[in-house]
């Protein structure tokens, strides 16, 4: 796609990227005011699109923003689907979605009105695909996440995130799990965290600060479905990872990420390919 025909989606317009600026008082920009969402889209549509509004309407609640009259789930689907249309993006795309508070004001916005960004970047082929090669994880435990709401939701704040990712490359780690205050696993950098102990499934719970993935939701789903066990309460340590079968990642964007080491620890990935074959059964038909 050639760079000047780029083209995002603002509010209701569509708008040539080189065409589009941020003011310097911007509510994003000088505070980190605002949230985001990621998605897959393959074609013209977008999987998973309803429970990714679902979430857009409680992160908009969380943080006391107010998203345009406009902003409805047929909205979403019309506005991306001509995003798409417009960027021939009709192979897999990664869309995100940005909201930020408008207005003046400083820690006390004057208005909890809000502006919508939607960007369109092209992935590759459409159905999720399991990486081959599995990656390589740490524990990053310089900065701890906090247990609260704003752990649910993806806050264009993410210092904490980039620290960590920092912290992943360079320590030769693909990628690196998150502690919360009390030493237990929540997240990676940008995504869920799965363990596997025979037919046992394990996941941080909510209320350790994790994000509530979307594609949390569906292998939580898929694992019931396929007759594992499935334990999304109870907390995990980082020792406990040692005596797992198997450990994965998911996002919206790349389904599931197979893990193949921890510390001197190698594991298997045939749960993470049983699960990947359900989910593209689920997300492609």
């Amino acid at each position: 796609m050639n760079k000047k025909y780029q083209l995002i989606s603002f509010n209701k317009e569509f708008i040539a990227t080189d065409n589009f600026k941020l003011g310097l008082n911007n509510r994003a920009f000088r505070y980190g005011d605002g949230f985001f969402e990621t998605m897959h889209a393959n074609g013209l549509n977008v999987q998973f699109i309803d429970d990714h509004y679902v979430r857009i309407k409680k992160a908009s609640q969380i943080l006391s923003i107010e998203l345009p009259d406009f902003f409805s789930l047929n909205f979403l689907k019309e506005q991306i689907t001509g995003l798409l249309r417009r960027t021939k993006l009709f192979q897999a795309a990664r869309i995100k979605l940005t909201v930020y508070r408008t207005g003046d004001g400083y820690y006390m916005p004057m208005q909890n009105n809000s502006d919508i960004i939607i960007e369109a970047v092209y992935l590759g082929k459409g159905p999720y695909e399991l990486n081959a090669d599995g990656i390589t994880i740490g524990i990053y435990n310089d900065m701890f996440k906090q247990k609260s709401l704003f752990g649910s939701i993806k806050s264009i704040n993410a210092q904490l995130y980039i620290l960590a990712g920092i912290f992943a490359k360079n320590s030769g780690f693909n990628d690196v799990l998150l502690l919360n205050g009390d030493g237990y696993i929540v997240e990676a950098t940008s995504s869920n965290f799965f363990a596997v102990k025979d037919k046992h499934l394990f996941t941080p719970p909510l209320l350790s600060g994790c994000v509530d993935g979307i594609m949390r939701k569906q292998v939580i789903s898929i694992a019931q479905s396929l007759g594992y066990l499935v334990d999304a309460d109870s907390m995990i340590n980082p020792n406990d990872l040692l005596n797992m079968d198997e450990l994965f990642l998911t996002n919206a964007v790349v389904g599931i990420k197979h893990i193949s080491g921890f510390k001197d620890r190698r594991f298997f990935k045939r749960t993470a390919n049983e699960f990947m074959k359900e989910l593209n059964r689920r997300a492609f038909g």
